[in-house]
């Protein structure tokens, strides 16, 4: 029976480990979610994506007009260069705390929790503060938080995709944080059913093994 309650023991041990959120630079296989070409400014909840299931807000409402959702305009990044519309609509906060003194927040929250969540991102590189992301569960409990420190060559349409990726589909919210950090093609991703079967049907023979191994 010990040997039993030893090999469960680890398995859990590895579900735990799997369970843990990575920062990823793509996910593959993920949807990506287009944004209107609204050009909506402000901070009020904007909703999109496969039937309306993802809301974006932004708390700054007013700073230069407000946050930019489904924007199809020129976005300057200062250093880092300037989106000119071509990657598609965008999301950009539109405000940094180096400037106005409030650390404002863009967030995408989802109707179904996902395990994995990222954007094409840039931003005003150098910003005193640093500029986040992360993701939350249902209940606004954090599950990962990461600090952007990749740079461009200033170019027009640069920047690097990140995001995470999570093994159980728990991340409901997906904020992004000060210097004018703008987001293209968001990218969201579920876990599929087959490989979640897969999951449990290793855990369902892992017990059958070990009971065969006590003879019960």
């Amino acid at each position: 029976m010990k040997k039993l309650v030893a090999g469960l023991f680890v398995v859990f041990c590895l579900l735990a480990v799997q369970a843990g959120a990575s920062v990823v630079t793509a996910i593959p296989g993920g949807t990506v979610a287009t944004m209107p070409s609204s050009n909506y400014r402000g901070g009020g909840a904007q909703t999109f994506g496969p039937n309306n299931s993802i809301t974006w807000s932004s708390t700054n409402t007013s700073l230069q007009g407000g946050s930019a959702f489904g924007y199809t305009g020129t976005y300057n990044f200062g250093p880092s260069g300037a989106w000119t519309g071509a990657l598609g609509p965008m999301a950009g906060l539109n405000a940094s705390s180096d400037f106005f003194g409030v650390v404002d927040t863009m967030t995408f929250a989802f109707a179904q929790p996902v395990n994995a969540v990222g954007g094409f991102l840039n931003y005003y590189i150098y910003a005193s503060g640093p500029t986040t992301i992360a993701v939350w569960d249902s209940n606004w409990n954090l599950i990962e938080t990461y600090d952007l420190s990749f740079t461009t060559n200033g170019n027009n349409d640069t920047g690097a995709f990140y995001g995470f990726q999570e093994t159980n589909s728990t991340i409901s919210y997906f904020t992004l944080t000060d210097n004018y950090i703008g987001v293209v093609g968001l990218t969201y991703a579920t876990p599929e059913p087959a490989s979640m079967l897969l999951l449990g049907s290793g855990l369902l023979g892992a017990v059958a093994y070990g009971r065969k191994r006590m003879g019960l």
